[in-house]
């Protein structure tokens, strides 16, 4: 799938939190992503000061949206430095652990199920997506800034 292809609606939601481990404050953001003009994904990035600057990002994917479907999947990585690398790395996590149970994000998928799961493909291009488009993310793991081609 073509990066090009995803668009994030403007101005997603910005807010601030108090991390429940550490007490120091984060920014969590929420947006809406369009594939080709249609509904495509939710995701929700947190942006921790854990281990230097890392971010946990949820996605959710439905093919329906409808109110009433039980056809949500959450899926869930860790962006964030690690051992041996100068960039940062992201690994799969179970989708919305920081999150209490509810329809919105239907089945949170472990890393294991996640691996297997047809969507894989379209998460791994979201959160590149994401990482590169959305400023507060791109911001928070590169630095002030940052720019990508």
């Amino acid at each position: 799938m073509s990066d090009s292809a995803l668009v994030i609606e403007a101005n997603p939601t910005v807010t601030e939190h108090t991390c429940d481990h550490c007490s120091q404050p984060f920014q969590r953001v929420q947006g809406y992503v369009h594939r080709d003009g249609d509904a495509h994904a939710v995701y929700i990035a947190s942006c921790y000061h854990h281990d230097g600057h890392e971010v946990f990002i949820d996605a959710v994917f439905s093919p329906t949206w409808e109110d009433a479907a039980d056809d949500h999947v959450t899926f869930g990585c860790r962006v964030g430095q690690v051992a041996g690398q100068s960039d940062p790395g992201a690994s799969l996590t179970t989708g919305a652990t920081a999150f209490t149970d509810s329809p919105f994000f239907g089945r949170k998928l472990s890393r294991e199920e996640a691996m297997g799961h047809p969507l894989i493909d379209d998460f791994w291009a979201l959160v590149d997506h994401i990482l590169v488009r959305d400023p507060v993310v791109r911001d928070h793991v590169y630095g002030p800034g940052a720019e990508f081609a």
